[in-house]
């Protein structure tokens, strides 16, 4: 149990569910982009692999070239049907590159999205948390005991008390600028561990979100209809 209001808990725990369910999907699109990515990298390293290669041939023929003083011969034709075949490989993974790359960027723009969704559900789960915690430390007996004795006490200090000459309006006034003065000193000091904090167990920070929180709607909508754009380019070079 977070809060010990029912009530409240009962809602925090709806909006870490929430949470919780975001979050296993955006660690889903992460892994989707990441293999798309890792795909892409793949594949446009055997394109370049193959380029290497057409290079090296066409230079392994050229010299062949100087070599036979411009006669044609097997070899030479061999060269050249070897350096028109890796071309023609490269050319062939280079536009299926465009395809892959365009996946990868629509898995990136899709991780973003939810991962905005989460930041957010993850904020507002957080304030209500907040608001909870200050809501049963608004509610401390005790606390409101001492305060309200000390301000008595205050009161029987007579027309010429301290708190009078330090100008404040109030015995009440005086009793909580005196609490005030200890509560920041032990907030100053007080080391407050989220790692241990059950609420914030829940909603955890991982890689990108950052990148995430600032991918606002109208970005979004702008970068997809790009790709939507760019996916209508290829489909149209592909007929």
């Amino acid at each position: 149990m977070h809060l010990t209001d029912p009530k409240r808990n009962a809602y925090l725990c709806e909006q870490l569910d929430i949470c919780k369910q975001l979050f296993a999907s955006y660690q889903q699109a992460q892994q989707d982009h990441q293999s798309k990515a890792e795909l892409f990298a793949k594949q446009q390293q055997a394109a370049d692999d193959a380029e290497q290669k057409a290079k090296t041939l066409r230079g392994k023929a050229r010299a062949l070239l100087r070599e036979m003083m411009g006669q044609p011969s097997k070899q030479m034709q061999d060269l050249r049907s070897e350096e028109r075949a890796a071309y023609s490989e490269a050319e062939d993974y280079r536009t299926f590159l465009a395809e892959l790359e365009l996946d990868r960027d629509e898995a990136a723009l899709a991780m973003l999205d939810i991962g905005r969704d989460y930041v957010e559900k993850r904020q507002y789960a957080l304030q209500v948390y907040t608001a909870g915690l200050l809501d049963q430390a608004s509610q401390l007996e005790p606390l409101l005991k001492a305060l309200a004795m000390h301000e008595d006490g205050l009161l029987r200090e007579g027309q010429f008390a301290t708190w009078r000459q330090l100008g404040f309006e109030s015995a009440q006034a005086a009793a909580l600028s005196e609490f005030n003065t200890q509560l920041t000193r032990r907030l100053s000091s007080y080391q407050y561990d989220h790692h241990a904090d059950s609420v914030h167990q829940a909603v955890p920070w991982a890689h990108g979100l950052e990148e995430a929180r600032g991918l606002s709607p109208c970005k979004y909508n702008k970068q997809k209809a790009a790709f939507a754009e760019r996916r209508q380019a290829l489909e149209a070079a592909n007929q």
